[in-house]
């Protein structure tokens, strides 16, 4: 499967044309006439993906003439948000308190609250897992 990921519709339209055949593709714009047109020139794709969000937004018309020629269009659950290391950094100092965490690192009081007390959990899962 090929991403193409884009701010806005002009960009997506720029990398669907440089692309070549592809069975399934992921695509984070709802689709409309534009889209569905340069994909089924450029792509001919059979599955296409889009985030629910996208695919709620998305023409019912436009779902239906790509489900008539056999494109099957599929709404998933799109991984949202940049990536954080923050777990990294607080399991550096799981021996602190989460105060003392918090001024050391700069990070948020209640943030470092959720993360360290969500790996004490693991932590204490793994142990209590391994001793039966």
């Amino acid at each position: 499967m090929i991403e193409i990921r884009g701010k806005n519709k002009e960009e997506i339209l720029k990398k669907i044309e440089s692309l070549g055949e592809h069975e399934e593709i992921y695509i984070n714009r709802e689709l409309d006439r534009d889209i569905v047109i340069a994909l089924l020139e450029n792509v001919e794709p059979s599955k296409i993906y889009i985030p629910i969000s996208k695919y709620k937004r998305s023409s019912k018309k436009i779902l239906k003439a790509l489900e008539k020629i056999g494109v099957e269009v599929i709404p998933i659950k799109a991984k949202v948000g940049k990536p954080t290391n923050i777990d990294k950094i607080i399991k550096k100092y799981l021996d602190k308190k989460p105060k003392e965490i918090a001024e050391l690192t700069g990070i948020n009081l209640k943030t470092v609250e959720y993360h360290y007390y969500k790996l004490k959990k693991r932590e204490k899962g793994c142990i209590s897992s391994s001793q039966v």
